[in-house]
This record gives structure tokens, sequence and C-alpha cells, in this order.
């Protein structure tokens, strides 16, 4: 043996080791240094809880108390293209409760037949199909009895805060839950917990009362802003915990309450579990659990996420995964990068502007809200401070996330909602988050400006859009008045939620129940406050989010016009009205001359066509206008036909030119033939063949998504179209731009 070579072999493998252990250590060193970025605040609905509960004591509460109002029976008139049902308002809730509420943290879920919303200390029920409102009940005790109140079996000491309703999909009923916590005459938290026993929430409940007084640590601590989520197996509720008296967070707990016997009318089996300690993470915030959607394995729970978690200039998400919920449950973490999305060295602007006055509004926070899982995909959204350098630094700005869950958890995609194109200098806060079976998505947020004042909305992006953007914002319900109201407390608390659902009937159509600022009105003695809130449902049709054309042609035989078309996904979509339009010097005037019923809802192509003999000209053009059930509609571009003949080939201008992210070729070809139609990037390398094949003679639109041939968006620049018909062949250019 050379000892030499024995010597540098053993040097070598001496250095990889030791450059082995150092990556693990340095990955070791990175793990434990992504931490939590301070404490969780307490929520509006406990702050305004205890500053009540205090005045009780001190019988100073006359100015919470409730005067008689006529406000609770008015209705909000809005101009919005979309349905809204008023749900409880400011005046309103105190006549149930007995007592003047703030902020409102509203709730609402959609079920096959009803919708239940529940605001504070009222829950109310409607009719769906016409939005009727059936039933209000208060939720725990008024100001003497608790006698009358939806929890009245659990003999609710208090009146109650934070409640969640959520539509259990697996088990078709809805699932609610709310908080009472009082230090008087003892120390008691509790979660109020109740289960339709089927689809219809003016029956029969189910009811259990969870112990949330328990000890964190070394303090004795009360559940506060819980969250509220269900699989197949189990009902998961998450809660920051604080400190009686000191009112301090102390740290996060999860409940998980075992469908079985429950849901049959039986006690309920609850488990309490320190689900970031049991999976391995010092630190603790404000965790959401996953609302699951869609078949799952039998040892599959839901999603822990949290945001808010950082390391150096790096932002994370903390995904934890439950496994075998209602056995013997285990928790494993992962950290979700997401590069820089948050100024981690300046306080969060929480103090949103409003039209009418220099009073700010309290946008909360950058604790995660809201998640849903289903297709193999994590969705959650929170509100947070974009970086210096960016449109919206400065401004409370929502955050979605997509997170792939299929092998290891990564980063798919994420976008700023900024509201700019709202009002601008908008803040968009309290956002919730909703996916649809065609993989679309829907996030409801409230919104105030300085030209503006706090009312709801909402925002949108199909599976097929660039990646990181959202779709136009949309106006459920524009503020009304400016909104100063706090007892007091010195912030102007907004509600620190909203919740947006899909219809579980079509799986497609979004419902969102949010607040707006109304009118004025309410002034109390001893207060120069004058600010009313009030909630409603905004049904958001698929359509807001379009149908996705993927082509239009023309063919004429013997004076004779085919239309046809292709559509390559549909949702909600009633069908088609053919409009004709005889082509002159003059400006176009079109006539509907017939109709096509859709499909509804298809992620797969559908095929149409509508067959027409035109008279009164040798020129014509052609548009569909597609319509959804709700009535609303959109029209896609226009083709022309030419009785005649007579024209050659013809290659046209991509419209419209720049483009993000779709865009139409126009093209004609005067007979029969094998023809391609293809994109190329400027270094001539295919990109995307969108015909290539045998095509008949006319006028042809085909839409490209701006996706290549393996379904990723292309990146700016730009690009080459070829045509390609016999003899023919002609390329032009066009330019995606973000």
């Amino acid at each position: 043996m050379n000892p030499y070579k024995f010597q540098s072999d053993l040097t070598m493998s001496c250095l990889l080791l030791f450059f082995f252990l150092l990556l693990i250590s340095q990955q070791s060193f990175a793990q434990q240094n992504i931490i939590p970025l301070g404490k969780a605040r307490l929520s509006s609905g406990a702050q305004y809880f205890i500053q009540l509960e205090k005045a009780k004591r001190s019988g100073k509460a006359s100015n919470y108390i409730a005067r008689n109002s006529s406000l609770n029976a008015e209705k909000i008139s809005n101009s919005n293209a979309f349905t809204t049902i008023s749900g409880i308002n400011f005046d309103g809730q105190a006549n149930e409760s007995g007592y003047y509420e703030i902020p409102p943290d509203p709730n609402g879920a959609v079920g096959t037949t009803y919708l239940v919303s529940i605001v504070n200390s009222v829950i109310q029920f409607f009719n769906k199909s016409s939005g009727a409102l059936l039933s209000t009940k208060r939720l725990g005790k008024n100001k003497t009895t608790a006698t009358g109140s939806f929890f009245e079996s659990l003999s609710p000491v208090t009146s109650t805060f934070d409640p969640n309703v959520i539509w259990d999909q697996y088990s078709n009923r809805f699932v609610v839950v709310a908080l009472e916590q009082t230090t008087s005459p003892s120390d008691t938290s509790r979660i109020l917990l109740a289960v339709s026993a089927n689809s219809d929430p003016t029956g029969t409940w189910y009811f259990s009362a969870i112990n949330s007084d328990i000890l964190v640590d070394t303090s004795i601590s009360y559940a506060d802003f819980p969250r509220l989520a269900v699989d197949d197996k189990a009902i998961y509720i998450t809660a920051n915990m604080f400190s009686f008296w000191r009112d301090t967070n102390t740290g996060s707990r999860l409940w998980i309450v075992n469908k079985t016997p429950f849901y049959s009318g039986g006690i309920a089996s609850v488990n309490v579990y320190d689900h970031f300690n049991l999976a391995g993470l010092s630190g603790a915030t404000t965790t959401v659990p996953a609302r699951m959607i869609g078949t799952l394995s039998a040892t599959q729970g839901t999603y822990l996420v949290s945001a808010n978690w950082v390391s150096g200039n790096t932002d994370y998400l903390s995904v934890i995964q439950v496994t075998n919920p209602v056995n013997s449950p285990s928790f494993t973490n992962t950290y979700v990068s997401l590069g820089n999305i948050s100024n981690k060295h300046a306080n969060f602007p929480s103090d949103a502007p409003q039209l009418g006055t220099s009073t700010t509004i309290d946008a909360g926070d950058s604790r995660l809200l809201s998640s849903v899982w289903r297709n193999n995909t994590l969705w959650a959204c929170n509100t947070i401070n974009p970086p210096n350098g960016t449109t919206d630094a400065g401004q409370a700005t929502a955050h979605w996330y997509e997170i792939n869950t299929q092998g290891s958890l990564s980063l798919l995609d994420q976008g700023n909602i900024g509201g700019e194109d709202i009002a601008t200098g908008a803040y968009t806060y309290y956002p919730s988050i909703a996916a649809n079976s065609s993989n679309a998505i829907l996030i409801g947020f409230s919104a105030s400006a300085p030209t503006m004042y706090a009312g709801a909305y909402a925002a949108g992006r199909l599976s097929t859009d660039a990646a990181g953007t959202i779709q136009a914002s949309q106006t459920i319900q524009a503020g009304l008045d400016y909104y100063i109201r706090t007892f007091g407390a010195g912030s102007n608390r907004w509600g620190d939620f909203s919740s947006t659902s899909v219809d579980p009937s079509d799986d497609q159509t979004f419902y969102v129940f949010n607040e707006f600022a109304m009118s004025r009105g309410t002034v109390l003695s001893g207060s120069t406050e004058d600010g009313r809130w009030a909630t409603l449902f905004g049904v958001i049709p698929p359509t807001a989010l379009p149908v996705e054309l993927a082509n239009f042609s023309s063919e004429v035989n013997n004076g004779i016009v085919n239309l046809s078309w292709q559509t390559a996904t549909e949702t909600n979509n009633y069908g088609f009205e053919v409009e004709r339009s005889a082509i002159s010097n003059q400006s176009l005037a079109y006539e509907k001359i017939g109709f096509v019923s859709g499909a509804g809802n298809s992620n797969s192509p559908k095929n149409y066509s509508f067959t027409d003999q035109p008279t009164g000209g040798t020129k014509f053009s052609y548009r569909i206008k597609q319509i959804d059930y709700n009535g609303n509609y959109q029209y896609y571009d226009a083709i022309a036909v030419s009785i005649n003949g007579g024209q050659t080939a013809e290659l046209m201008q991509n419209s419209p030119n720049p483009f993000n992210p779709s865009t139409s070729i126009k093209f004609f070809i005067p007979g029969n033939s094998n023809m391609s139609l293809k994109i190329y990037d400027m270094l001539g390398r295919e990109v995307k063949t969108l015909i290539n094949g045998p095509t008949s003679a006319g006028y042809h639109i085909v839409y490209w998504n701006g996706r290549d041939r393996y379904g990723s968006q292309a990146a700016s620049g730009i690009y080459l179209y070829r045509l390609t018909a016999g003899d023919f062949m002609e390329t032009k250019k066009m330019i995606l731009l973000k």
C-alpha cells in the first residue's frame, strides 16, 4: 500500500466528514433559529368582553346597555353586481343580547339548503334560495338569563365572544363554537360546541362544553381567538391561551373532538394537545386548522398552519401535519420558506385610514387567519406588511399562499391583494379563503382608504391565472360612513374575522360573510363616538372567474354559416347567446339570433356549434355572449364572415398585445387544410402548439392562456406565433408582459 495515498484518502475522508457534519449543523442551526415573531395579541372580541365584565362589576355598564331601536329591520341598499343577504347589525345585535357589542366578529357558512351566520353573541339561520331570515337567537346569557339561548342546555354563565361556524361536507351538518370567560365568582373559560343533527340548522343540535381553563406553563389560562375545522374523523379547535388577570399570551392549544359518538348525540370525546411542543417547535403563535375537503386516507388528519416564523430576512409558514387524529395523534412540522415577504423591522401598519375622519381603523396583525385543503393543495391567508420598495409597503395588505402537500411540502405560489384597484392607498385586512372544485379560489376581505369608508370586498383567481396574480377586486358592499367605536378601549378595532366558503350544492359558487361600516346614528351617553357596523352574505358566482374559451371558428358553405367554439373549462355556465351584425360603413348593431345551452361546470373541453343563413349583405360579424345561472354575462371576441369568398390566407395580429395572461389569435384560411399554429420563443424553441392537423376553411380565433406545453406559466418576453397552411406561412410577434 502506498502510505502517501492512504494518508491522502484519510485526509479527504476526514474533510468530507467535516463538511457533512458542518452541513447538518448548519441545517439544524437554521431550523433552531426559525422563531415566531412576537406574542399573540388578545382578540378584539375578548378585549371588549373583558371591558364589559369589568364595567358590570364596577356598576358602569350603562353605556353598553341597548336602547330600543328600529335599525334591526333596516334594509341596506347596495348597487353591486352580486346577490347579498343582510345579516345582524350594531343595533340589532344589542336588541338581541342586551348590550352594544364591538367589533363584529363575522362568521358565516353555507349548507345545501340553509345559511348560518354567527356574530359575537347572536346566531341567525337563513333560507339559502330566498335569503329569508328564519330565526335569530342569542348564543349565551344576556343581562339576566340564559333561558332561551342557543347554548341554554350548557347553562351559559356569561355572554359569548369569538364565535365560529362551518359546514361539515363529510356529514352534511353545521358546526358551531363560541367562547365564554369570566373571573367572577371564579376563573372560568369554556369552549361551547354544537353540531346540527342534520343539514337543517333550525332543528335538533347536539351540545358539549369543553373546559378551556387550563394550566399553561405556570399560568392558569383561558382560551381566545378559536379557529375551527373538520375532516372525516374529527372536529379541530385551536385557541391562543392568555393568563387570567394579566391577559398575557401563554401559548397555543389544540382540541380534537372525535365525531363518534358526538355526531349521534353521545358524549363528546375530547383531547387537548400542545401541538407546537409535540411537533418539536420552540415557541407558539396563532394556529389555524385547515378545513379539509375531499377524500382522505385512513390516517390523514388536518394541517395546522401558522405564520410569523422568521429566520434572518426569510419568512416561513409552519405547517404541522396531524395523522391518526382520534387514536394516537402524531404531529410533524415542516417550515415552508416564503422568501422576504414582510417588513420585520417595522411595526405592523394596523392604522388603516378611512374617509371622513383622521381616526384610523385597527387592521389587526399578521397572524394566520384562514386555511383550506383540497386536491392535494393547502391554501392559507393572512395580512402582511410588504417590505420596502414594493407597491404596498407600509400598508396592511391581504396575502395568500398555495402549498403543495404531495410528498414534501413546498410553496407553489403566493401573492398580495393590494386593493389599489379599489382606491389609491387602500389597506386590505382580515382575509378569508376558499377553493372550489375547479381549483379556483376566492378571498374575502375588508378594505378602507383615505378616500373610502371601510367595506366588504373579494378577489379571486383561476387555476390558469399567471403566477402571483389575483383578478380584479369585487365590491360586495362599500362602506356607507366612517366608523369610530371603542368604548374607551383606545383602539378602534374592526372584526378579527371574515369567512369565505363554497356552496356544497354545486361546489362552485362562493359565499362571503363580512362586515362594513354603515350609517352613523347611535350616540351613547358619555361618549361622542358614533360608529355602527353591519354584516351581510355576498354570493359570488364563479363567472366572476370567467369561462375559459379555447377557440371560435366560422365556415361558409353555399351561403350557410357554421359557427363552432370550444371551452377549456366552465363554471356555472348557463349557455351562450349567438349574436350577428351586418358589416357596413356604419357602426355595428348586433342582434340575438340563437341560444346554445352550456355544460354548467366542467374541467374538460366542451364543443359547441350553431348554424345561420344570413340575408341582407355579404359580410357579417358574429359574437357569442356567455351567461351564467345568476344572469351575469360576458362577451368574447367577434369573428368576421364573408359570404362571397375570394379572400386569401391571412394571419392577424393577436389581441390584446401586450397581454397578461391570455390573448386571442385570429386567422383566415380559404380552403380546408392541414395546418399548424405554434408559439416559439425568440431562440426558436417551441413553447406551445395550439393547432396541428386538419382545419376547415374560414375565420378562426384561438386563445393562448400564456402557458407552455407542460402547463407552466411562460415567462415575460417576446414570443413568435407562426401559421402554416399548405403553401402559406406567416409569423408575427407578441409580447407577454407581467
